[in-house]
């Protein structure tokens, strides 16, 4: 009868801890750094001692949290993450970071753009409200993919600029030379809102 009321005792908890289960993953939090730079950026808590890690060039990485331990992420009271991003440098040692990533307050879901500042040294973040959004725009030699001097409406098609491509074409003959192109990506963003 004994073994019996403990099996009985024991099916209820397994079940009271799959029903919990659930319940304490939808409690996970997470931020998103979208890392556009050229090198590793690394992601740490400024508050404490936890570290998030490293988030790979041209990469999207959650950053995950769980709520029961946010003493080591999101803070209890103002429900923001305090994080530091740096951009580690090619020796692994030194970390640069602009005065944007220098210290963030978070909330779960941002998103975190990350770039390289003016001076190509520093990293600057942004936070933005969706995964698609500006990537670094290439110089004339990237977007000439098969290196003939000139951007045809194929490469156009791939840095999503074919649509505009006639309204910088000035001479006409379906082509941008290096004039054309630095006239083009003068004036919008051609990697605005496209996914990489």
């Amino acid at each position: 009868m004994t073994l019996r009321r403990l099996s009985i005792f024991f099916m209820i908890f397994a079940g009271l801890i799959l029903c919990a289960a659930p319940s304490a993953m939808a409690q996970e939090k997470s931020f998103t750094i979208i890392n556009h730079t050229g090198s590793v950026v690394r992601v740490w808590g400024k508050s404490n001692d936890f570290e998030f890690g490293r988030v790979k060039a041209s990469t999207i990485t959650d950053c995950s949290c769980n709520a029961l331990y946010n003493k080591d992420c999101f803070d209890k009271k103002g429900g923001k993450a305090k994080i530091k991003l740096a951009r580690e440098d090619k020796n692994g040692v030194d970390l640069w970071s602009g005065d944007t990533c220098v210290k963030l307050y978070i909330a779960p879901g941002t998103n975190i753009d990350v770039t390289l500042a003016a001076d190509g040294r520093h990293i600057k973040c942004e936070i933005v409200k969706d995964y698609e959004i500006k990537k670094p725009l290439p110089t004339f030699e990237e977007a000439d993919l098969n290196k003939d001097g000139k951007i045809d409406e194929e490469e156009a098609e791939a840095i999503q600029l074919k649509a505009n491509f006639k309204d910088f074409d000035s001479d006409l003959n379906n082509e941008l030379n290096p004039s054309e192109f630095d006239n083009a990506v003068n004036k919008f963003n051609i990697f605005r809102g496209v996914p990489f």
